[in-house]
């Protein structure tokens, strides 16, 4: 870091009086003044907060961010005490490029401000300090305004210094941080949608909506809703909270001829956006999206996506229904196990316009025999007295539905459990319901779960304004794995994701020639998905491009998994021309990953992710990264660095290295020009005491930089995927495709197993 050279340095101490720091108003010389705390209004950008800005780092990428959307920001600064303000020193993000206006403020208490720098302006020259000499001024406090600069709306700083002289004071071991606003209830987040806070690719969605204008109430499926559809009239982010609201209005279109209510509601989607996958068949069997119990014959666990299952949700019940007939008002169906036809459970949430609190109960509709009631708290009659230990709107509580095998002799009686927990802790169980008899247990039957917000109410006067409103804070459903098929039934399961022992050999060999993204006329080429903007891809001919110009994007490709017995080695090569234009102070900027798939089927298709729209089929997976630096200033500096993936949720894959390990770098220096062909590998190889992992970079027939690393412990050995990402301004000027000078063409890309 470099400091600003100063000519006379003094720290005068302070009389105390009462265990305050007192300011010392007479004191002279100048020195620098400790910052305790840097604070703006929780508006920043992701990382960037403000605390970066007096952490002594001039990197830029340490720095404070918050865009202006209209309205000018302030990074409020606390000296620690009254001290005599000389000067301040600020150190803008790209000051070197463009000029930032600004005004400051101070004040001594906090609360009355004067103005001392009423309309500045940095210099546009310099990306270090740039010094500001102030008349003396009293102050505590001083509030940098920013309202964006010559190219845009953001206000970044990388770092700020007070000069002057007064109390001598301590800087705090920490800093102190501003809370990112957007944070609402239960680590919700309130700037995000649904599909951001939950994974909703489990997940479809039926709405009141008739927006194609088909008669029927509108869906929305997996891999749409996963990637942030919202609806302001019927599902979206409660701002508050960060909530997935969920509205029902009796005026709104209904799923089909025989249903007489409306609904906002998820479906439970156990294929996760696999489209190969039927939401369920044509002849009503079970299916690999849906589930059954395990008192059903082994055939039809064996068809099914998953076996048993529980479905929990927190949730609060802000409006229901008020007028109509009496039997209808004020119910809501907040959680289902739907059956074919049936509904093992449909759990009901019920405040009359007269109690203060609401009701519990469900209904268990068998495929045979008489639909039953069983109330959970309080009562399901149309004239109840308000229940004393009933919920009240806006209560927030949760419930829990499981349906569980238990053995009884030679048989699997399913059972029917039903708890509610409520705010406090405590807890109110159902009797378990016995469902031996419910007709469920067969081979034709399946399950799915659903929750949200079913109205039950039709006779409403006030269709428009009379509805149901429910907010999901949290929400999970899961399943026994269904067993392997053995006999007859494994002629009807869909066969398995399967791996592939590696074999010495070439597993794909792309060199474009068809000019298309396919696994298609070449023989040994491979498929390309998007693994950001669906611009990411250009394709022409002996050409794959990987538009990158002005934005981060990136590709990748999915091939059969090769499962690696230790010793042998997956090889990854690649060979991409640059463009004119190359990026400077471009660290890690370009990136190339191999993972395991874990038999995601929506990995085999684009799947966009970026920091404000995250994807989670993308967390967790096994694997690991090489990225290469670009344009450094200090050329002898550029290496190569291999990463880990983590077990977090991200939801990116190339996109940030926020989920990666650095394991370790080196390798020799390197430059990368422009207009020229490289070559570069990336190999996987599992030893006795881990994987060793290695990168290596090459042009015209040279090693320009090799460098390999021992990940000890790790068992990553089955890999189906490898992926490319450049960051922004790294190759190329353009983000468009089509242009001359808009990221890296890759004239062939291979994976090989090596004996």
């Amino acid at each position: 870091m470099k400091h600003t050279a100063l000519k006379t340095i003094c720290i005068c101490l302070a009389s105390t009086y009462g265990g305050q720091a007192m300011a010392n108003t007479a004191c002279e010389g100048t020195g620098p003044l400790t910052i305790i705390s840097a604070t703006d209004d929780g508006l920043y950008e992701e990382t960037h907060g403000p605390e970066n800005t007096i952490d002594g780092n001039l990197d830029p990428g340490s720095r404070w961010s918050n865009e202006s959307q209209g309205t000018a920001k302030s990074l409020l600064l606390d000296l620690g005490a009254e001290q005599t303000l000389k000067g301040l020193n600020i150190a803008w993000y790209k000051g070197n490029s463009r000029k930032s206006n600004y005004m400051v403020e101070v004040s001594a208490d906090g609360t009355d401000y004067q103005t001392v720098i009423p309309q500045g302006q940095s210099a546009g020259e310099t990306a270090d300090f740039e010094v500001t000499e102030l008349p003396p001024v009293q102050a505590q406090f001083v509030r940098i305004v920013s309202n964006g600069n010559e190219s845009n709306e953001w206000n970044s700083i990388v770092e700020v210094a007070a000069t002057g002289c007064g109390t001598a004071v301590e800087k705090p071991d920490q800093p102190v941080l501003t809370e990112r606003r957007g944070n609402g209830l239960f680590g919700l987040r309130a700037d995000q949608t649904p599909g951001q806070n939950f994974d909703l690719l489990g997940w479809y969605v039926t709405t009141p909506a008739d927006d194609d204008g088909d008669g029927k109430s509108d869906s929305v499926y997996e891999n749409d809703l996963a990637a942030g559809w919202t609806d302001k009239r019927f599902f979206y982010t409660d701002p508050a909270t960060g909530g997935m609201v969920f509205r029902s209005t009796p005026a709104g279109a209904k799923t089909s001829a025989n249903t007489s209510y409306t609904r906002t509601e998820l479906r439970g989607m156990l294929r996760r956006g696999d489209g190969t996958i039927q939401t369920r068949t044509a002849n009503d069997m079970p299916n690999k999206n849906n589930w059954v119990f395990s008192s059903a014959p082994a055939s039809a666990q064996a068809m099914a996506g998953g076996v048993d299952g529980v479905m929990k949700a927190t949730l609060a019940v802000n409006q229901v229904t008020r007028q109509g007939k009496d039997y209808q008002i004020g119910r809501v169906i907040i959680g289902q196990i739907h059956a074919k036809d049936d509904e093992p459970i449909r759990l009901y949430y019920r405040k009359l316009p007269k109690n203060k609190y609401g009701s519990i109960f469900y209904a268990h509709e068998p495929a045979t025999g008489k639909e039953q009631w069983i109330e959970v708290i309080g009562s399901r009659s149309n004239t109840a007295a308000n229940p004393d230990d009933g919920i009240a709107l806006d209560e927030v509580f949760s419930y829990e539905i499981a349906v569980k095998g238990e053995p009884e002799g030679d048989q699997i009686i399913p059972m029917l459990h039903v708890k509610i927990i409520r705010d406090d802790g405590t807890e109110v169980v159902a009797e378990p319901l016995d469902m031996r008899d419910s007709g469920f247990s067969v081979e034709n039957e399946f399950m799915f779960f659903k929750a949200g917000a079913y109205s039950q109410n039709n006779t409403s006067p006030e269709p428009e304004t009379d509805f149901d409103r429910v907010i999901f804070y949290a929400l999970e459903a899961t399943h026994d794995p269904a067993p392997e098929a053995t006999g007859e039934a494994a002629t009807q399961a869909p066969e398995p994701v399967l791996t592939t022992p590696a074999l010495p050999g070439v597993v794909f060999d792309d060199s474009f020639a068809d000019g298309g993204r396919e696994d298609g006329a070449d023989a040994m080429d491979s498929n390309w998905w998007t693994t950001s903007s669906s611009a990411a891809l250009e394709i022409a001919p002996n050409t794959l491009g990987l538009v990158t110009g002005g934005s981060g994007r990136g590709i990748r490709t999915t091939f059969t998994p090769q499962t690696l017995a230790e010793g042998q080695t997956l090889q990854a090569s690649f060979t991409f021309t640059t463009p004119e234009t190359i990026g400077t102070d471009r660290d890690s900027a370009l990136r190339i990953g191999l993972y395991d798939k874990l038999g995601r089927a929506e990995l085999e298709g684009d799947l966009s992710a970026s920091s404000k729209s995250p994807n989670a089929a993308y967390d967790g997976l096994p694997g690991y990264m090489i990225d290469f630096d670009i344009g450094l200033a200090d050329a002898s500096a550029a290496n190569i660095d291999i990463r880990a993936h983590k077990n977090d949720t991200q939801g990116r894959l190339l996109g940030t290295t926020k989920g990666y390990t650095r394991l370790g770098g080196g390798g020799d220096p390197y430059t990368f020009e422009a207009g020229k062909t490289y070559t570069g590998t990336m190999s996987l190889k599992p030893v006795a005491n881990g994987v060793e992992i290695t990168g290596s970079l090459g042009s015209e027939g040279e090693v320009l930089s090799t460098f390999t690393h021992l990940d000890e412990g790790s068992e990553v050995n089955n890999i189906g995927m490898l992926a490319f990402h450049v960051n922004s301004k790294t190759f190329g000027s353009s983000k468009k495709a089509d242009t001359p000078d808009n990221g890296i063409d890759f004239s062939r890309v291979t994976v090989e197993v090596l004996p």
